[in-house]
């Protein structure tokens, strides 16, 4: 049977509708992980108190964590500097309490962007809260134009990413204009851009993984990048078998 691959999503207003809220996530997640063999489950980020997130994540075999805003700096131990983004104090609770259940419950997870900012600090790493004013001489991150395509490169080291791609450098798109800082224990460096900013992370037990790009975004289009997707969903494969 296909996996279930819960993908996190969190609320947003339409234009013209200020009082209603809505759930959303790109379909790039969505497309990508039915193409891969997984059952895609959209996961809201409730924010009701008491929400059932522990039966939530029970049902899931595996996690994917979105894009979006820049988490809270208190919550790495950091006061806010002027580069900060737009803070979305609630989907950070909320995020932090799936994230928490899904390393207890050992359900592989794929961190994308943000995902990969939020996975570290749920796990006791820092943040670069703004790149081009705390990097010097970083490359141009929140690349401007097509985000569909690669921008910059990356060099991996050996891992889940290196084995999935089956190269040691590959070009990515990339928005983002924060980046992990100090890695998480139990998680090691395993991409990083030639101007340092750290680009990818993977745990010592190979379940969970960060990636600082998009890929989702290329997904459709690029069948190298797709790799990405397809060796996550026979991750969570192999680890529901050994669970089971």
């Amino acid at each position: 049977m296909r996996p279930i691959i819960g993908v996190a999503c969190t609320k947003m207003y339409f234009p013209n509708n200020n009082l209603d809220q809505f759930f959303y996530v790109g379909s790039g997640y969505v497309d990508g992980v039915a193409r891969a063999g997984g059952i895609p489950l959209i996961l809201p980020l409730l924010t009701v108190q008491e929400a059932p997130f522990r039966e939530m994540v029970e049902s899931l075999d595996g996690l994917i964590l979105t894009g979006g805003d820049d988490p809270a700096p208190h919550l790495y131990g950091e006061e806010p500097l002027q580069g900060l983004g737009d803070i979305e104090y609630e989907r950070d609770l909320a995020e932090l309490a799936v994230i928490k259940l899904a390393l207890e419950l050992k359900k592989p997870i794929l961190g994308i962007c943000r995902g990969m900012q939020i996975l570290n600090v749920a796990c006791g790493g820092t943040l670069i809260q703004d790149i081009p004013s705390q990097v010097p001489g970083a490359f141009q991150h929140a690349q401007k134009g097509s985000r569909q395509y690669g921008a910059h490169k990356v060099t991996l080291q050996p891992g889940f990413l290196a084995d999935a791609l089956g190269q040691q450098e590959v070009l990515v798109n990339t928005s983002h204009h924060q980046a992990v800082k100090d890695v998480a224990p139990g998680f090691q460096m395993t991409g990083c851009a030639a101007d340092g900013v750290i680009e990818a992370i993977e745990s010592q037990n190979g379940l969970y993984i960060g990636v600082q790009w998009h890929p989702e975004r290329m997904w459709s289009h690029d069948s190298q990048m797709f790799k990405i997707a397809q060796a996550f969903i026979a991750r969570v494969k192999q680890q529901k078998l050994q669970a089971n």
